[in-house]
């Protein structure tokens, strides 16, 4: 009982660190995406595509080091991150789409909206996928358990 509740707890720290990383690198998107359409005056889906490559950077960067504790950052597994991003964006930006063009929204607060919904399903690929932490290694810890 006493290893559920610290497991538990180690899990909403690391969820709390990934949402603290998702935060700062949503605002530097939101400050992308707003210079590239408002100030460069693109088109919001080149400047969505524009912010998601100056967020994965960031976000690559910062979970792996301060969320997910990666003891060293490996090709493989900016592979697997980028992956991960690549497959959201492209939902995300189909997403996207439908939320402004159908259903009318500023396209601010449908990537606000977009942004909301992805936090628990990027926070479980990325620990599942990008960084591959299973039940074999402690939350936060890049280290095998067993090893």
């Amino acid at each position: 009982m006493a290893r559920m509740r610290n497991d538990l707890k180690a899990h909403v720290a690391q969820l709390a660190r990934f949402c603290v990383v998702g935060a700062l690198c949503y605002a530097t998107g939101m400050a992308t995406l707003l210079a590239l359409c408002e100030l460069g005056g693109f088109h919001y889906v080149v400047g969505y595509i524009g912010a998601f490559f100056v967020t994965n950077a960031l976000g690559y960067l910062l979970n792996g080091r301060f969320t997910f504790a990666a003891s060293n950052v490996e090709r493989a597994s900016m592979a697997r991150y980028m992956f991960v991003n690549v497959v959201l964006l492209t939902i995300n930006t189909l997403a996207l789409m439908l939320l402004v063009e159908v259903f009318h929204l500023w396209y601010v607060a449908a990537t606000l909206l977009l942004a909301t919904i992805n936090i628990p399903v990027s926070f479980m690929a990325h620990r599942t996928v990008s960084y591959r932490i299973g039940r074999t290694q402690a939350p936060g810890d890049g280290r095998q358990a067993n090893a």
